[in-house]
């Protein structure tokens, strides 16, 4: 199984494994309600258990992942994220009755979130490429597999549920061989001359700590990397949550509490207004479409800027998006305003993992890529949670009102943060 080492990873297999890895993903978690509530016959609440239990052990995947990456060995800890997601697809191509279901779907959630930050951990390791530019290729990806498996999973769903899993095994099974054969690689970080943008003359270079207790891996650290560093007692560098990554992890968490609302509460919300429930997947396919056609050009304008620019800039344009919800009520000016939200994604999201391998030191990236993971699992997590309380009680304009407000709570953090600091990592 451990397959001859290679000299290093490219970006080509980095993204394969990417794709093939966000397709399958795809395919099991939107198909989980509608399998629990209309071929199992179960309800809601049983449904939100589930989904609950889920991000829970995705959240436990990138914590012990990222762990695993740092403290461990990288490329068998992702075979065993790779495996422990194809079993559990596997096995529910036959044991998909309840309450097995919910086990598998625990076990495969755990998987998925080992693997997501393994890859993001992986990225910041490729030599010869800038790490903004490969982690905004990651996100296009992303997208393209998220628009192929959600497609699938709407084509195929129909024609039974077994066939959406002997399509997710066939993609385990393919990432699997692309680990075997392209990820047996040395795992040192890339260098951090690469790692950063020339962010042109609107910002100063980065201080170097160059103490006795700021030098590891043989190089100083950076300013903000000692900031995020602190020893064990074994002398092995530990990610530590400085104020910075305490505000960028509220943003996180902020951003991807609000984006589960479109994925859970807009289509009773959009039926309510008379809308049809066809137009909400309509949204969804503009949604991959606009992100895959324009992502690149974002992400140009993006990368010649500081990280901060771009993530508050995209954290405000995503927080009108829900502002503006207050006052629509008809389809068009839902999709304006749903492209609006997309604009604001494309310019955030891709940036953050990014910026946190820049103000981390090296040598953990995994557990700062498992804790980004964390973050957004905890956001998917609580969305669905405190949409549904308000709802329960028709408090649509609240909802769009509190999401909006924290959204400019956390964005004016983030500025106050970095309004002083004009190192190039921010």
């Amino acid at each position: 199984m451990f397959v001859h080492k290679r000299n290093s990873l490219s970006e080509k297999g980095l993204l394969a494994g990417n794709l093939a890895a966000n397709t399958a993903h795809s395919m099991v978690w939107p198909v989980t309600t509608l399998h629990i509530t209309v071929s199992l016959g179960q309800s809601l609440t049983a449904s939100g258990v589930v989904l609950l239990g889920a991000a829970l052990m995705n959240i436990l995947g990138s914590f012990v992942a990222g762990k695993l990456f740092d403290r461990w060995r990288p490329y068998p800890s992702l075979l065993v994220a790779v495996l422990i997601a194809l079993t559990s697809v596997a096995a529910l191509i036959h044991w998909n009755s309840w309450p097995i279901f919910a086990l598998l779907i625990w076990t495969a959630s755990f998987g998925i979130g080992a693997i997501q930050t393994l890859l993001n951990a992986y990225a910041t390791t490729v030599q010869g490429k800038n790490t903004r530019v490969i982690f905004n290729n990651m996100y296009i990806v992303l997208n393209v597999g998220v628009v192929l498996g959600t497609l699938a999973v709407g084509y195929l769903f129909d024609y039974g549920f077994f066939w959406l899993m002997d399509l997710a095994t066939l993609l385990y099974l393919l990432l699997l061989v692309l680990v075997l054969t392209l990820f047996n690689v040395p795992t040192q970080p890339a260098a951090a001359a690469t790692s950063a943008v020339d962010n042109g003359s609107a910002e100063t270079e980065e201080l170097a700590v160059t103490g006795p207790d700021q030098v590891v891996g043989g190089r100083p650290l950076t300013a903000p990397e000692a900031a995020s560093l602190r020893a064990t007692k074994e002398g092995r560098p530990v990610f530590r949550i400085t104020t910075l990554i305490f505000w960028i992890a509220c943003f996180l968490f902020v951003t991807y509490l609000s984006y589960m609302l479109w994925e859970t509460v807009m289509a009773p919300h959009m039926r309510s207004l008379g809308i049809p429930t066809r137009h909400y997947a309509d949204l969804w396919v503009m949604n991959g479409l606009t992100i895959i056609i324009f992502q690149k050009m974002i992400s140009n304008w993006a990368n010649k800027h500081p990280y901060r620019l771009s993530v508050i800039t995209g954290g405000l344009i995503f927080a009108s998006s829900f502002f503006l919800m207050l006052f629509v009520n008809q389809f068009w000016q839902i999709v304006i305003v749903f492209e609006l939200l997309t604009l604001g994604e494309m310019l955030a999201s891709p940036q953050v993992p990014a910026w946190i391998s820049q103000i981390t030191p090296k040598e953990v990236s995994g557990q700062a890529q498992g804790f980004v993971g964390m973050m957004i699992s905890l956001g998917r997590m609580v969305g669905p949670l405190y949409g549904g309380l308000l709802l329960d009680r028709g408090l649509f304009n609240l909802l769009f009102l509190s999401v909006f407000a924290f959204m400019l709570v956390v964005n004016l953090g983030l500025f106050w943060m970095t309004r002083t600091k004009p190192a190039r990592s921010l």
